[in-house]
């Protein structure tokens, strides 16, 4: 295989090499130009597209119908989101103490996940949102919601403000996630806390779904980090107290579509997702489970801490 032109956009290494080039876009069916191939870094173990797409290409990326833009849950998927919004917000009271606070999102959407977290926790919630449209639904929910990216937006008024920024299903799409998270420590008051969730690259499903694994949602994710590869970043970005582990999660249920459909079968989609999706969902719960117990499940949760002034 050939090597690319571009160095790892995680750890910047330049020992990398062309890793895929069969993944395609099964639940939107789009089509990059030019096309993307998976290259592997072979320093942290992470993935990422080659060669990297402008910002106008990646906009071509998300068609209207992405599941991001629209209330997708339903079922037992909408029982499971409601579950993890209560166990957050559980999470962020101990943060902060059961104290009020402030928290900046990152990729924000239209806010629908601040009007679920607003009853259990008390947090003034903040954030910016790539899609213009999008972002002005959140601005008629009452949120403070820029339209842009945290890469490139007017950080000015956010400096040092927030208890924590947050970041869910987010560094994986961006072009420059070193920048990303260096912008993030900017917003933070010393102390403070940043935390998502992301795809796990170096997991079991990876390595059992190949090129169907959901988590390289191609072309969407532009890198797709190993458990390593996140733990280096954060730290080469001046975090502490990093902690990055496996996720309790249903992401399995999207590779097994995947393979289904690159296997030749054309279901009716919704939203990117197949009638028998709920039933994908009950499938994979015993295999996610172990996986997770495992510490090598296909989503991992993160969090690390802004040194405090007095240990700086």
């Amino acid at each position: 295989m050939t090597s690319p032109q571009c160095p790892c956009p995680i750890c910047a290494a330049n020992n990398t090499h062309q890793h895929l080039t069969t993944v395609v876009d099964f639940e939107y069916g789009v089509v990059p130009s030019p096309l993307l191939v998976v290259c592997r870094c072979l320093d942290c173990g992470s993935d990422f597209l080659a060669p990297r797409p402008t910002t106008a290409e990646i906009a071509s990326y998300y068609p209207d119908h992405y599941h991001a833009y629209h209330d997708d849950h339903s079922g037992l998927a909408r029982a499971l989101v409601a579950l993890r919004s209560r166990s957050r917000a559980r999470f962020y009271r101990k943060l902060l103490g059961d104290a009020a606070g402030r928290l900046f999102d990152v990729g924000a959407g239209d806010c629908r996940h601040f009007d679920a977290l607003k009853p259990f926790c008390s947090l003034e919630f903040c954030g910016v949102e790539i899609n213009a449209a999008i972002a002005a639904k959140a601005r008629s929910r009452g949120y403070d919601v820029q339209t842009g990216t945290l890469e490139t937006m007017d950080i000015d008024r956010h400096i040092g403000r927030y208890d924590i920024v947050s970041m869910n299903h987010v560094i994986e799409h961006v072009l420059e996630p070193r920048v990303m998270l260096e912008r993030a420590c900017m917003l933070l008051k010393p102390g403070g806390f940043v935390l998502g969730q992301l795809p796990a690259r170096d997991c079991w499903e990876e390595a059992l779904a190949g090129r169907y694994w959901a988590g390289y949602h191609y072309p969407r994710h532009l890198q797709a980090f190993s458990y390593g590869g996140l733990r280096q970043l954060l730290a080469d970005k001046g975090f502490v107290n990093i902690a990055v582990r496996s996720a309790p999660h249903i992401q399995a249920a999207l590779s097994v579509q995947n393979r289904l459909i690159g296997s030749g079968w054309h279901p009716p989609m919704q939203l990117g997702k197949t009638p028998i999706y709920s039933w994908l969902i009950l499938a994979v719960l015993p295999f996610e489970t172990l996986a997770w117990l495992a510490g090598k499940g296909g989503i991992m949760n993160f969090i690390a801490r802004k040194p405090r002034e007095d240990s700086a």
